[in-house]
């Protein structure tokens, strides 16, 4: 793939994943009422997500038209680590996100479990708070990457161990809420008892599909990063991209069709949209 393919191919998916975000941005801080602001600690993971996307793809825009110009390399490459920063805090943002629903949907037995389950606000801020500190640890060792002397060792034993640390929580809490909807379905012999396990076969759905995408993406971002530590490996960067970018946008539609608040702000704009017209 060369880059006038690339970006045809990514300018109109780029625009669209920005605009929808910045949708759901828009919607989590003006929402249509009280009873539609997201609680905590949901509303600082969506919050990292969404903003941490935004700021990925507008970050990716700047790399992209950057290689047209060969001076701009200080620009170059501090957007390319913004970017990636802002990557893995969007992808691990998801996983805690699954984590936090897998929580609030299937039962603690377990004493470790219940324990989790009663404290799990405490939880998510304290990882959410490690998570920065990652990052900003992780940038700080990609920026000196750029230096003479080599740090590589450290990042990319660091940078894997989280990834495959995340990958273990992501598929951990998908297959106990699939495992436990099953169940469920087997017990009532029916597909939806009720309204509230509608909205947690919605929510397990786009989370199947988000663990999915994530697995997906991180084996392959896995891939590429030590690939390019590898003398015999290489990977044509506008092809990651692309594979990130289709990343982006599976979790953009994920994101929509999992929250209500997302979908009720849509239909209340279309439907008002269709008033003024008519």
């Amino acid at each position: 793939m060369n880059y006038l393919t690339c970006g045809l191919i990514n300018g109109p998916i780029v625009i669209l994943n920005i605009m929808a975000n910045a949708f759901y941005l828009f919607c989590m801080v003006c929402p249509l009422c009280s009873s539609d602001r997201i609680k905590q600690p949901l509303k600082i993971l969506l919050g990292s997500l969404v903003c941490c996307t935004i700021t990925y793809l507008m970050s990716a825009i700047v790399v992209f038209f950057s290689e047209l110009q060969a001076e701009n390399y200080i620009l170059l490459q501090t957007s390319y680590l913004v970017s990636l920063s802002c990557l893995s805090t969007s992808m691990t943002s998801s996983v805690w996100l699954n984590f936090f629903y897998y929580t609030q949907i299937v039962p603690a037995r377990r004493v470790l479990f219940i324990w989790i389950k009663k404290n799990i606000n405490s939880i998510i801020y304290c990882i959410w708070l490690l998570e920065r500190i990652y990052n900003l640890l992780d940038f700080t060792v990609m920026f000196l990457e750029l230096l003479p002397f080599d740090s590589s060792g450290f990042s990319n034993n660091f940078t894997t161990a989280h990834f495959l640390f995340c990958l273990c929580v992501m598929v951990m809490s998908s297959g106990s809420i699939v495992v436990y909807l099953c169940g469920v379905f087997a017990a009532n012999g029916q597909p939806f008892p009720s309204s509230q396990f509608s909205g947690q076969v919605r929510v397990t759905v786009t989370g199947i599909l988000q663990g999915v995408l994530y697995t997906i993406c991180a084996v392959w971002t896995l891939y590429n990063f030590l690939s390019q530590h590898s003398p015999n490996t290489s990977i044509n960067p506008y092809i990651h991209f692309t594979i990130i970018n289709l990343y982006m946008s599976g979790t953009t539609f994920s994101l929509g069709a999992g929250r209500a608040v997302f979908r009720q702000r849509a239909a209340n704009i279309w439907l008002r949209s269709t008033k003024q017209e008519g």
